[in-house]
């Protein structure tokens, strides 16, 4: 293949995208067990009965019965065709029954996608202003968290064996910035590149097990207390945001701007991106 082949040619899709989604379950497949009553009253905030259970809530966490598998059960579905951006929640959890008839797409979020709503989830799911006490539940809009909580593991070995248990099994539901292990204290943080990453890995590993049959506690991280890290985490959303805002202005303004700017400081004109003669027009005083 030459090399204008090479430049020329479209990176080519997963193949999963060029398939219909596999359909998960099959109605009665899962069985759905009621949550024992331990107090008087039920929350639905936090998921469980209120007033009376004096227990750690995941110690009476079961596994769940499904997983999801992105190579076998990902695939096109109805909203590839009516433009839904975003994913189906029981696809997530691997328990979706319709398959290729779904109206959620059945696909990891993609980075390059922006959602349409930010006070939303992947999942459409509307989120609240603050997190709950215990970091579960869909999370908050007040700040972007790209960082999972995972706790409950059996630890086997040393940190790195850890480590790359870890991350074998968290990687395949986005791009891993960063993963730290806390040895001895069965916990661990993984950060996603994209927040909506995070979102569809705490559903798809919540009550999951890795290599030693655990169920995970799979929750929201609280803020980094790290000056640096919340310094850099600020220069992060700042250049998003530049990012953006330069994607929907008119080049022609930019270059127009960046020009007048120019000649007020006495600078040498920058380099633009539109054509000299329409930029020369736009920064010319009319007569």
């Amino acid at each position: 293949m030459s090399e204008t082949e090479i430049q020329t040619t479209a990176p080519a899709k997963p193949e999963y995208h060029l398939r219909p989604a596999r359909k998960q379950v099959k109605p009665g497949d899962v069985e759905k067990k009621e949550t024992p009553q331990t107090g008087k009253e039920y929350n639905i905030w936090y998921n469980k009965w209120a007033g009376g259970d004096r227990e750690d809530s995941y110690s009476n966490k079961v596994k769940s019965q499904t997983r999801c598998n992105i190579k076998r059960d990902a695939g096109y579905t109805r909203a590839n065709s009516t433009g839904m951006k975003y994913c189906c929640l029981f696809f997530a959890r691997g328990c979706c029954p319709y398959g290729y008839e779904c109206e959620y797409l059945h696909d990891l979020p993609s980075p390059a996608t922006s959602m349409p709503d930010s006070s939303k989830d992947c999942f459409a799911r509307d989120k609240f202003s603050d997190y709950r006490d215990d970091m579960g539940g869909v999370g908050s809009f007040s700040r972007q968290n790209r960082t999972l909580y995972i706790g409950r593991i059996k630890e086997t070995g040393p940190g790195p064996e850890t480590e790359e248990i870890v991350r074998r099994h968290f990687k395949m539901w986005g791009e891993i910035v960063f993963l730290r292990v806390l040895q001895h204290r069965s916990v661990a943080f993984v950060t996603y590149a994209d927040e909506a990453n995070a979102q569809f890995a705490k559903e798809a590993m919540a009550c999951q097990s890795m290599d030693n049959d655990e169920i995970l506690n799979v929750r929201w991280a609280t803020e980094d207390p790290n000056p640096q890290s919340k310094l850099a985490e600020k220069r992060r959303l700042e250049e998003i945001g530049s990012v953006a805002i330069a994607n929907k202005l008119d080049p022609r303004m930019v270059d127009a701007v960046r020009h007048i700017r120019a000649l007020e400081d006495e600078e040498a004109v920058p380099e633009a991106a539109s054509p000299p003669e329409k930029r020369q027009k736009l920064i010319e005083p009319e007569p």
